[in-house]
């Protein structure tokens, strides 16, 4: 029961991620540049990979990340 439990948490990290990442896009595309920055860090200690799952979506890459894939 708290390995299903783990598993919830995690996938709600994983989602308030995602959600963060996309508004942060959305910041951005605005020319909130700054917010937007702040919004995608705060969205990276929650699940790096659910922004950069956001960031692949929208064709994007963030500043300062190196996202080369061999």
């Amino acid at each position: 029961m708290a390995e299903n439990k783990s598993k919830t948490g995690e996938t709600d990290r994983h989602e308030e991620a995602k959600h963060l990442a996309e508004e942060a896009v959305e910041e951005m595309s605005q020319g909130n540049k700054e917010e937007g920055k702040f919004v995608l860090e705060e969205a990276r200690k929650l699940d790096p990979s659910a922004v950069e799952e956001v960031l692949d979506d929208q064709g994007k890459t963030p500043a300062g990340s190196s996202s080369k894939k061999p």
